[in-house]
């Protein structure tokens, strides 16, 4: 076993791989798949973590993530939908990534619990707070 698995299980990421749009006039729902990681998940209760999330978020529950594998904000790459993580029943929204590759590929990330009204229009749109 691997120095970066030890306590690490697998968990699943809804990663948007192509944003919606309309087409002809209509709306077509982007293309939403399950992505499989390798994480230890841990409450962030420590206040210096919490200020690494914007102003708005740093009153909401958050999840600490160490990954082997990199996950997105709304800010990283060509894909500007953050990755939602599915973890104990709920859906938390990646806010914060650090990918590190000089220790093997890994990567630690910080996500908030998505309220009611940000999970239903996660479920209906597959976005959440994008603004156009």
């Amino acid at each position: 076993m691997s120095i970066t698995n030890l306590g690490k299980r697998p968990h699943i990421v809804l990663r948007d791989i192509l944003q919606g749009g309309y087409v002809d006039g209509e709306w077509v729902k982007g293309v939403r798949r399950q992505v499989p990681i390798m994480a230890n998940i841990q409450p962030s209760t420590f206040s210096y973590r919490t200020q690494l999330l914007p102003t708005g978020d740093r009153e909401k529950e958050a999840i600490s993530i160490f990954s082997n594998d990199w996950l997105h904000t709304s800010r990283t790459g060509d894909n500007l939908v953050a990755d939602v993580i599915v973890y104990r029943e709920a859906l938390w929204k990646v806010v914060v990534s650090k990918p590190y590759g000089n220790f093997g590929r890994h990567c630690e990330a910080m996500a908030i619990k998505l309220d009611d009204s940000d999970y239903a229009k996660y479920i209906e749109t597959g976005t959440i707070g994008v603004i156009k």
